[in-house]
C-alpha cells in the first residue's frame, strides 16, 4: 500500500481521475502503482471522455457526430482482426463509444433520419462490426470454457457436476452476451422498447458486478469461492494462466500472451458495454465505468507481477526442454544437422524468458566432450545419430563473458597435443579430450564447457543475441585449432568450443 498511501499524501498533484480511481482502489485493497495509475490515465484520456459525454444530448446530429461513429466503427474493425476486446485499443475511444450512445438516444428522442441518413449507415455498419467482435469473443470465452472443465475434471476426478461448478461462469457468458445482443439492437431499432429491453437486462446483470464472478473456478477453499475475479487471480489454485503455463512444457510467450489476453479481452468488454449502458442511460452515472477501470488497472499491475514472474522464473528447466530435445530425436523426418538445428531453436525462441541459451547439433561419430559444474546446467542427448546440447544461462555466473573471451583466447584458441609414437592421428585427438584434460579446463574456467574436434561445415549452432556481444550467453568460437604431433608428422585440427557464463 506504499505508493497508494503516498498518493493520497499528495492528493493536490493528482488529477481527478487519479483521485476517483485510488479512491476505489483503497476501498477494495487493491494495490495500483502510481506507474500503472499514470499509463491508465494516459491511454485513456479522462478529459476527452469527460468533453465526448458533455456533447450527447442535441436536437441535430452533427457531421462531427457521425464522424465519431466512423471511427469507433474502425476501431471495433480493429478489434475483429485481432479477435478479442483489447484495452489499450479500445481506451482512447471510451469518449465516442459514449458518444454513439447518446446519438442514439437523440435519435430516438427527438429525430427522425431518412433511410438513407449518413448515421442510420454508420450505425447498421457499427452493429455489423460489433456482431462479428461478439463472435470471436464468443470463441475466447469457449477457449476459457473448455479449461475450466479440464481443471475442475483434474481437481474432482470422478465427482463431477459440471452444471454446478461453472453456474456462475456460464451466468457471465450467457449475461454479456445478452447484454451484447440487446446493445446492437439500440443501434439497429433505435425505439424506447429497445431501450427499455437494454435496460431492464442491464439491470438483472451489471457488467462492473459480472466482473466479480467471471472466471468461476472451483475450490475447496470457502474462502476462494466468496472472491471477486481478481482476487482469484492472484492465487495459482485458480488462475487460468498459471494453471495453463504450468501445462505448457516450453512456459511458450504463445500461452503466456494467449491467457492474457483472454483475461483482459473479459474486462474490456465489461467496460464497453458499461460505458455505452453510461452514455445511453444517463441516470445510471460513471460508478459503474470507474469500478471496471479500477479492476483494469489492478489487472494491469498483476499482469505485470506474471510477466516479471515468468520471464526470471526456469520452470521450464531442465524437463520442458528435455522433453523438446526428445521429441526431435524421434522425429524421423529430421535428417539432418541443419532440420533439427532449425526445429530445436524454434521451440527454444517460444519459451517467455530471460534466460538465454546455446544450441549445438552434430552427427555423433564426431569427437566431442562436456564439462558441467551440476547435472541440469546443460542439456546433452545423444540418440539416432545425433549429439544434441541445450545450455541455459546461469543467474549468477561465476564467470563474466568478457573475462571469458579474454583467458580463452590466452590459452585456448590454439592448443597442442604430442604422441610421438602414436600413428592414428584422430587417436591423438580424441586421448587429447579425455574427459580429466576436460573437466579441468571446465573448473579453471568456472563455467559449462563443450568442445568438438571438427570445423564450421560439421556443426550446427544458434545462440541468444545478446546487444553488443556477438558469441551469445557465455563466449563461443569455430576458430580454435588443435595442433596434433604424431609419428607421421604435425597436423592442424579445427576445434568448435564454447563455454557457458
Amino acid at each position: 500500500m506504499g505508493d497508494l498511501l503516498k498518493n493520497s499524501e499528495k492528493k493536490e498533484d493528482m488529477s481527478l481521475f487519479i483521485r476517483t480511481i485510488t479512491k476505489l482502489a483503497m476501498e477494495e485493497g487493491d494495490f495500483i502503482s502510481q506507474g500503472t495509475l499514470k499509463e491508465l490515465e494516459e491511454m485513456l484520456r479522462p478529459d476527452e471522455l469527460s468533453e465526448s459525454r458533455d456533447k450527447l444530448v442535441g436536437v441535430d446530429i452533427t457531421p462531427e457526430q457521425v464522424e465519431t461513429i466512423k471511427k469507433v466503427c474502425e476501431v471495433v474493425k480493429g478489434l475483429v482482426t485481432v479477435g478479442k476486446f483489447v484495452c489499450d485499443k479500445l481506451g482512447p475511444f471510451l469518449g465516442p463509444v459514449g458518444t454513439v450512445a447518446g446519438v442514439v438516444l437523440d435519435i430516438i428522442s427527438y429525430l427522425q433520419p431518412k433511410e438513407d441518413d449518413p448515421v442510420l449507415k454508420e450505425l447498421g455498419e457499427l452493429k455489423n462490426q460489433l456482431t462479428a467482435l461478439s463472435q470471436k469473443m464468443t470463441a475466447q470465452f469457449d477457449d476459457l470454457k473448455s479449461f475450466i472443465v479440464e481443471q475442475e475434471f483434474l481437481n474432482v476426478r470422478e465427482d463431477i457436476h459440471l452444471a454446478k461448478i461453472h453456474f456462475k461462469f456460464q451466468r457471465y457468458t450467457i449475461s454479456m452476451t445478452k447484454l451484447f445482443m440487446y446493445m446492437t439492437d439500440t443501434m439497429s431499432e433505435r425505439t424506447k422498447e429497445s431501450v427499455n429491453l437494454f435496460e431492464e437486462i442491464y439491470m438483472k446483470a451489471k457488467p462492473q458486478e459480472l466482473v466479480y464472478v467471471s472466471l468461476h473456478l472451483r475450490s475447496n477453499d470457502s474462502r476462494v469461492k466468496n472472491q471477486e475475479m481478481l482476487a482469484k487471480l492472484e492465487q495459482e489454485s485458480t488462475n487460468p494462466l498459471k494453471w495453463a503455463m504450468k501445462g505448457d512444457n516450453l512456459q511458450s510467450k504463445a500461452t503466456f500472451e494467449k491467457w492474457t489476453g483472454i483475461l483482459e479481452s473479459v474486462l474490456t468488454e465489461a467496460l464497453f458495454l458499461e460505458t455505452y449502458a453510461a452514455g445511453l442511460l444517463p441516470s445510471i452515472g460513471q460508478h459503474g465505468v470507474n469500478k471496471i477501470l479500477e479492476k483494469i488497472a489492478r489487472y494491469v499491475e498483476l499482469a505485470k507481477q506474471w510477466d516479471e514472474y515468468y520471464l526470471n522464473t526456469e520452470t521450464f528447466w531442465p524437463a520442458g526442454v528435455e522433453k523438446l530435445v526428445n521429441d526431435i530425436h524421434e522425429n524421423r523426418s529430421l535428417r539432418t544437422k541443419e532440420d533439427i538445428i532449425e526445429v530445436l531453436w524454434k521451440g527454444i525462441e517460444s519459451i517467455y524468458t530471460n534466460f538465454q541459451f546455446y544450441a549445438v547439433v552434430l552427427p555423433d561419430e564426431h569427437i566431442y566432450a562436456y564439462y558441467k559444474h551440476y547435472e541440469d546446467q546443460a542439456i546433452v542427448s545423444a540418440r539416432e545419430g545425433f549429439v544434441i546440447m541445450v545450455y541455459r544461462s546461469a543467474r549468477n555466473p561465476q564467470a563474466t563473458k568478457e573475462w571469458l573471451e579474454y583467458t580463452v583466447k590466452d590459452y585456448l584458441m590454439i592448443d597442442t597435443a604430442t604422441e610421438h609414437f602414436e600413428v592414428n592421428k584422430w587417436t591423438v585427438v580424441r586421448n587429447h579430450y579425455k574427459q580429466k584434460k576436460v573437466d579441468t579446463i571446465g573448473r579453471f574456467f568456472g563455467s559449462f564447457y563443450f568442445v568438438v574436434a571438427q570445423d564450421r561445415n560439421h556443426v550446427a549452432s544458434r545462440f541468444s543475441k545478446i546487444d553488443g556481444w556477438d558469441c551469445g550467453p557465455g563466449f563461443l568460437t569455430y576458430d580454435a585449432h588443435l595442433l596434433v604431433s604424431y609419428c607421421i608428422g604435425m597436423e592442424k585440427f579445427p576445434i568448435f568450443f564454447l563455454f557457458g557464463a
